[in-house]
């Protein structure tokens, strides 16, 4: 089962993998709210309250965002974010999954959230409610189901990552073009 993740465009993902929250520690102050720290080690025991191993979570999604997408939020990682893959069965076979958990949703008031554990089989593939995602209520993640693979060692060695080649939007691309034409048109005395 082929499964998602999306990165920052200066990455090191294909030399160095795929790392968990813990590997990150700037992407740790994200928590730092919830966890009531700013320190590190808190912030990881928080994440591993929430549920065990989520500090060496990998967060992944059944499918990329969908073309046309009309959220700023959603344009924005497709625009400036690059797709990687990896085979579930692959990271399985090689005994590099602890567990796997499911978050989908939030619990009203919208802080709370809902995970589960699953396994392989319980994924479920249906369609994403990427129409749901709304960047000014600050709901991404929170309302479109994805996964969090429990690595053993806190990463997805590179070896098992393949970089997917982003959908070219041609329609899209013409209309900035013959845009941008005509304002320069417009600008020519």
């Amino acid at each position: 089962m082929k499964l998602y993740h999306y990165a920052p465009k200066e990455n090191t993902i294909l030399t160095d993998g795929i790392k968990s929250f813990a590997k990150y520690p700037k992407n740790l102050r994200a928590y730092s709210r919830r966890a009531g720290s700013e320190k590190p080690k808190d912030i990881i025991k928080w994440l591993d309250g929430t549920f065990p191993g989520r500090s060496r979570a990998i967060s992944v999604l059944t499918e990329p965002i969908k073309p046309g997408s009309k959220d700023r939020t959603l344009k924005y990682m497709q625009k400036n974010s690059v797709l990687f893959s990896v085979e579930l069965d692959d990271l399985i076979r090689a005994k590099l999954v602890e567990s796997i958990w499911c978050k989908d949703g939030v619990e009203q008031d919208g802080r709370t959230e809902k995970f589960y554990p699953v396994e392989q089989s319980e994924i479920d593939t249906s369609p994403l409610a990427w129409d749901k995602v709304d960047s000014d209520k600050e709901l991404l993640y929170a309302v479109v189901r994805h996964y969090l693979l429990v690595m053993k060692k806190g990463v997805i060695p590179a070896k098992y990552i393949r970089q997917e080649r982003q959908k070219f939007n041609f329609v899209s691309w013409i209309k900035r073009l013959f845009k941008t034409k005509q304002q320069r048109h417009r600008k020519s005395p």
